[in-house]
């Protein structure tokens, strides 16, 4: 501790932030994929694509002549209060493909998975069934985005049927046609139990379509007053230890062996220590278990499931020392403040340095690969 002094260092923006290259390279053959970026939703999107009644209360996204993005719905501002939206969303990629593409380029990155950057919130309106029409338009928009840089650029389409599940078969299969590869449910939708009953046809249809089901986190305001900024950033970055141990306990991933499962954004450190506990709990009350599970919790996250780290040194040690390398995925965050964009290719050296050649190219890519089919 006589080394550790708290020094702060700031961290430029990401619309100011250089690219640094020291030289190094990953082996020859390594495959890079990032499993986590954001891009912006086209201006105007719900404005111009809903039709009918729906146009007229059309969610309204647009930029401000300082640059910064707005989205307003019935009259509400669905901006995140307390920040810059620059600060996450002030990079020409955010919204320019090409800008984009060069990014990747210059950080070595062969392919990304990009999420929504304001899409899922509209989560919040009342209509549920505006909602999935509203999914319907970013869906279709995010098909056709990427379908001019296929083999760079894949999206993350939502699926909006969490609250009608028994219309899940057939909004995978609208996705599958679209092209759509990858898919995104929230992670913390209110009133909607993932281990009800009802949720089956849901889980069902995911796992039937092949394609993993990912979630993300997202920015809830659960603090306020000096220091919140701070404590629900903090908090945000680490929702995943409950919602995992709901779908093992409830046997949701049990019940589904087909079915993969993808945290982005939370690390990887919560894991081991999430495993530990988990496995600890069934065994100390196996006599009170509902359902009954055939294995141990923790046998249902190797199997099926993964998490993503941007820069996460303890969940990158201990992935490596609980044998979890599998399970693990690599992500940019591109272009959030929180990302590693400007330091891709030190925090690719990195995870060579830590785990190896051989678990460090899973990692890095070749897990995501096989996972999404790349």
């Amino acid at each position: 501790m006589d080394s550790y002094d708290g020094s702060i260092k700031a961290v430029p923006w990401p619309n100011s932030r250089e690219i640094v290259d020291q030289g190094w390279r990953p082996p020859a053959g390594t495959r890079i994929i990032s499993v986590d970026d954001h891009g912006m939703e086209e201006m105007h999107l719900w404005e111009n694509r809903l039709k009918g009644a729906d146009k007229d209360r059309a969610p309204k996204l647009w930029v401000d002549e300082t640059g910064r993005f707005h989205m307003e719905v019935d009259g509400l501002s669905y901006d995140t209060p307390g920040l810059d939206s620059e600060l996450g969303e002030g990079r020409k990629g955010m919204w320019d493909r090409e800008a984009r593409l060069a990014d990747m380029d210059a950080e070595g990155i062969e392919s990304s998975l990009f999420f929504h950057s304001r899409a899922m919130s509209l989560i919040r309106m009342e209509d549920k069934a505006f909602f999935g029409r509203c999914m319907d338009v970013y869906n279709e928009w995010l098909a056709e985005y990427c379908s001019l840089s296929p083999n760079r650029l894949v999206g993350v389409g939502i699926l909006p049927t969490i609250f009608e599940p028994e219309a899940s078969r057939d909004y995978m299969q609208k996705l599958k046609a679209l092209g759509v590869k990858a898919i995104e449910i929230p992670s913390a939708p209110k009133n909607v139990p993932y281990n009800s009953s009802k949720m089956e046809p849901l889980w069902s249809a995911i796992e039937e379509s092949g394609i993993p089901v990912m979630f993300h986190i997202g920015a809830y305001l659960e603090f306020r007053g000096a220091g919140a900024i701070g404590a629900n950033l903090t908090k945000n970055l680490g929702p995943y230890r409950p919602l995992w141990s709901l779908l093992a306990f409830s046997g949701i991933l049990e019940r589904h062996p087909g079915l993969k499962v993808v945290f982005c954004e939370g690390g990887f450190g919560w894991v081991p220590w999430t495993l530990q506990d988990a496995d600890r709990v069934y065994q100390l009350y196996e006599t009170e278990m509902k359902p009954k599970l055939a294995k141990l919790p923790s046998y249902y996250f190797r199997r099926q499931c993964y998490a993503a780290i941007m820069q996460d040194d303890v969940g990158l040690k201990l992935a490596g020392e609980y044998d979890l390398t599998d399970n693990l995925l690599f992500s940019v965050d591109y272009p959030h403040a929180e990302s590693v964009f400007g330091n891709t290719r030190q925090e690719v050296q990195k995870i060579f340095e830590v785990l190896g050649p051989e678990n460090g190219a899973k990692v890095v890519g070749g897990n995501a690969a096989k996972l999404w089919n790349i």
